[in-house]
């Protein structure tokens, strides 16, 4: 299976009810899909858990999961 993640390094504080952060939850998943043998491409981003954060990888991401344009 392949798999995109994309977090910010800011996501630190404490989920709801005191569980771990996003960021760490993220690290964990990752490590554990990489362990099963799946392709991963995983990226930290500066930034945190908003549009603009995330815009500039939604493309890329999709692309990744989509395969690569076929050569001209």
């Amino acid at each position: 299976m392949r798999f995109v993640l994309q977090v910010g390094v800011v996501e630190i504080r404490a989920t709801p009810g005191g569980g771990p952060s996003i960021l760490a939850t993220n690290r964990h998943l990752r490590d554990v899909l990489l362990a099963k043998g799946n392709e991963l491409h995983y990226t930290e981003i500066a930034g945190g858990h908003s549009p603009l954060s995330w815009r500039g990888g939604l493309g890329a991401g999709l692309v990744e999961l989509l395969g690569k344009p076929a050569a001209r």
